[in-house]
């Protein structure tokens, strides 16, 4: 600045009040689950490669504990960390530090308990801990933070003992955990390890690059440390599915760093099984899950939703692109121009981007809503082969409207088969088209669990067998098409496309 410098300006001290301070950190909106990922954020950090984290029920005074082998912390390391805002939030940082504010162990663990304590040691030190008590704190109104452990947990750092390295977050008194109602009685305690599984299921997704693969880069137990509690990683894009569709990987250069993003079109229920398919669904269910899946460093911010792209308003979750979900990587340099905030729940996409990832997230739409309208039938054809559908949308300046495809080769058939009878199928046609119940239908799929609509048979009806065999009849006969042209044609006709083995038995030969 221009000037006198700062220290020779005049001012008066305008110090927080330590109290209102820490009682307004606690309400930031942190849910259980999003808080206990703020805090293995850092762990990760710290170099950790395992995390306990432990529900331990004690009725009132029950506790959570998250114990990792990171580098740990000495005096001077401890008490900057508890500083709140202890660390600029424009400082650089290293690509594995998913830190920003220097808010979040403070703001995370005071969301769900008024008691913080940490115990932390370094290879060959000793053992450091801090705690802040909001009680003592609303008592002195003084930025004091307390040494040692509060003598109500003070057990809870013995686990140290048995590590070379590591820290221990202790968060007690769960005034805000299930509403602060934690009575020693059996109903409380189920709420209590209910939310643990809960917990269980958030950190499953949000950290699932993390806990993947065979010798994974982290691991996460749950109220215990064998194999048995380890928690597993949750892939929202079923990447090892077969009938997954991804789009290529593409990067975009960006003031910010650079952005990788890849679409996945996930396959549709007929092609998965019923455990595939429940697993699929992920914490927050199928349409919550729709849209881009935002990561930082590899870790998730975003499990959903469309960033406000789309005309207008922008596109909402409507459950009809349900199997569109695509990855979108941030570099953490990119805070400021994503507007990531400090739960790391919100990533905002910059101007200059929107264009290229809107234009992505059109194709992805498509494909999903083709595959999700159209149900098994678009997944039994032949890759790069089309189906010619019996229902065309028109678009107006109502709405939709549905017509039946006049060109549709049974279709064709049946009017062309009638002569100067023809008018009386299509008053027919238009009486069914002016009476498709589109609302009526919405309804029905909507309400249902899974957005699912009615599977394809196995093989088809009498009518539609019926249907199948007059036709092949008219392209082998009328049409003088071949035994084998006649049959592809027929696997990229709807309804028969969802019916091949049914058309490659038609025969060879036919009669006249």
């Amino acid at each position: 600045m221009t000037g006198p410098i700062a220290d020779e300006l005049p001012y008066d001290p305008a110090p927080p009040g330590a109290s209102a301070m820490l009682e307004s950190l606690r309400g930031i909106g942190y849910s259980p689950a999003a808080a206990i990922a703020d805090l293995i954020d850092n762990c990760i950090a710290a170099g950790a490669r395992r995390v306990r984290v432990d529900f331990e029920w004690r009725g009132p005074s029950s506790i959570v504990r998250i114990i990792d082998n990171g580098r740990g912390m000495d005096r001077a390391a401890l008490i900057e960390a508890m500083r709140p805002a202890g660390r600029h939030p424009l400082a650089p940082r290293p690509p594995d530090d998913l830190g920003r504010f220097s808010l979040g162990l403070k703001s995370a663990s005071l969301s769900q308990g008024s008691l913080l304590a940490v115990a932390s040691k370094v290879e060959g030190g000793g053992l450091e801990a801090r705690y802040w008590d909001l009680k003592y704190i609303e008592d002195v109104d003084s930025w004091k933070l307390l040494r040692g452990m509060p003598p109500e947990i003070a057990s809870d750092a013995d686990i140290l003992g048995k590590q070379r390295h590591g820290t221990v977050v202790v968060i007690a008194r769960l005034d805000r955990m299930l509403a602060g109602k934690l009575n020693d009685d059996p109903i409380d305690r189920d709420r209590f390890l209910k939310l643990a599984r809960t917990v269980e299921h958030h950190l499953a997704m949000t950290f699932h690059r993390y806990l993947e693969g065979v010798d994974p880069r982290l691991i996460i137990t749950i109220n215990g440390e064998d194999d048995a509690q380890k928690i597993r990683p949750w892939d929202p894009f079923i990447s090892d599915h077969r009938a997954t569709t991804p789009t290529p990987v593409e990067t975009i250069e960006h003031s910010g760093g650079s952005v990788e993003i890849q679409g996945f079109v996930l396959p549709h229920r007929d092609r998965m099984t019923s455990a595939e398919f429940a697993k699929a669904e992920g914490p927050g269910g199928w349409q919550a899950h729709e849209g881009f899946f935002v990561y930082r460093g590899r870790r998730l911010l975003v499990a959903g939703g469309w960033l406000g792209l789309g005309p207008g308003r922008g596109w909402a979750q409507t459950g009809v692109h349900r199997l569109a979900r695509i990855r979108l990587d941030l570099p953490t340099s990119g805070d400021l121009d994503w507007k990531v905030d400090i739960r790391k729940s919100i990533a905002v996409p910059p101007p200059s981007l929107r264009g290229r990832l809107q234009s992505l997230a059109e194709n992805v739409r498509r494909d999903a809503r083709e595959i999700f309208a159209h149900r098994a039938g678009v997944s039994r054809r032949k890759p790069g082969q089309p189906v010619v559908r019996a229902w065309t949308p028109i678009h107006t300046s109502r709405g939709v409207t549905y017509r039946v495809d006049r060109s549709h080769p049974s279709v064709r058939h049946a009017l062309d088969a009638v002569g100067d009878r023809r008018h009386l199928i299509e008053e027919m046609l238009a009486v069914i088209e002016a009476t498709v119940p589109v609302q009526r239908i919405w309804i029905d799929v909507s309400e249902t669990a899974d957005f699912t609509a009615p599977k394809a048979a196995a093989t088809p009806s009498v009518e539609e067998n019926a249907a199948l065999t007059s036709l092949y009849h008219h392209m082998r006969t009328e049409l003088k098409l071949g035994a084998d042209e006649a049959r592809a044609r027929l696997l990229g006709l709807e309804p028969f496309s969802s019916y091949p083995d049914a058309v490659q038995k038609l025969p060879d030969e036919i009669g006249t």
